[in-house]
This record gives structure tokens, C-alpha cells and sequence, in this order.
């Protein structure tokens, strides 16, 4: 092999194993959680703050033996988004429901998934209380039972 097709080959080969860091790095987003056993239902919502009033949490729960991998931040900023994660690592079922005032006194934009083998759904999600009429909340699904993946949009 001469100097030319050796440095060519090595180049291919480092240009390979950087394809695959970058693939792997795609995959660590919002689904990839700490999972103890097959079928452990987990939830991934992310939340983007679409308004020009700073989101306020008033309330966070999560039920089925539910544990925060990473919980809700205290405030949400006008165009912000978090990821909210959730295991059960001992469930079968797990519900979150994480709840925001938008600005000092407009309403209550309620987030909600309910993850289950045998229903996938978004709750109690909406809004509720003063001015609620302005607002709204849109979702998307990315992944169901166990791993749901979700994206909510509040406007």
C-alpha cells in the first residue's frame, strides 16, 4: 500500500467513525432515558412557550410510581422550550401533569400525558381560568407506550 491509499483509507475510516458519534449523539434526545426493565413506561414531553408572558409552574405530579429524571423549571420564558422526563421503574402505567400560569394572572395551561399499555393520551391538557380563550395548546406525538415521546405548544 503506498502513502497516498494509506492516508485516503485512514481518512474514510476516521470520516466513518464520526458519522456514527453524530448518529449516536441524534439518538440521546429527548427519548433516551434510564430505563431498569423492558416495557417501563417512561415520558419525554417537551414544552415550548410560544406566548410573550413568562410561564409560572404552580403544580408538578407524577403518578405510577413515577420518578423525575428531569423535572419542570420553575419559570418558562417567552419562546423558551424544555424537555420534561419521567420514569416508573417499578409501574405498568404513569401519568405526568405539570401546570403553568401564564404571566402574574392569565390563565392555567394544564400539560398532561397519560402513558399506558393500553392508552396512550394527553389528560386534562388545555387551559383554564381567566383569559384561557386566548390561548391554546397543540400536540404532537413522537412515540407511544412505554417510551412516549410528546411535544406541546402553547400560543
Amino acid at each position: 500500500m503506498n502513502t497516498t491509499t494509506r492516508i485516503a483509507t485512514a481518512t474514510a475510516g476516521l470520516a466513518g467513525i464520526a458519522a456514527i458519534g453524530l448518529i449516536g449523539a441524534g439518538a440521546a434526545g429527548a427519548g433516551t432515558m434510564p430505563v431498569t426493565h423492558a416495557g417501563e413506561p417512561s415520558v419525554a414531553m417537551t414544552i415550548t412557550n410560544h406566548t410573550n408572558k413568562t410561564e409560572h409552574l404552580v403544580t408538578s405530579t407524577i403518578s405510577g410510581n413515577g420518578v423525575w429524571v428531569n423535572g419542570p423549571s420553575r419559570t418558562l420564558a417567552p419562546g423558551a422550550s424544555e424537555i420534561i422526563k419521567v420514569v416508573a421503574p417499578t409501574g405498568q402505567k404513569l401519568a405526568v401533569n405539570i401546570a403553568y400560569r401564564v404571566g402574574t394572572g392569565g390563565p392555567t395551561a394544564t400539560y398532561e400525558v397519560l402513558n399506558s399499555q393500553t392508552n396512550t393520551n394527553t389528560g386534562t391538557t388545555g387551559m383554564s381560568g381567566p383569559g384561557a380563550g386566548q390561548h391554546s395548546i397543540t400536540h404532537n406525538f413522537g412515540s407511544h407506550y412505554p417510551a412516549t415521546n410528546i411535544s406541546f405548544d402553547q400560543w
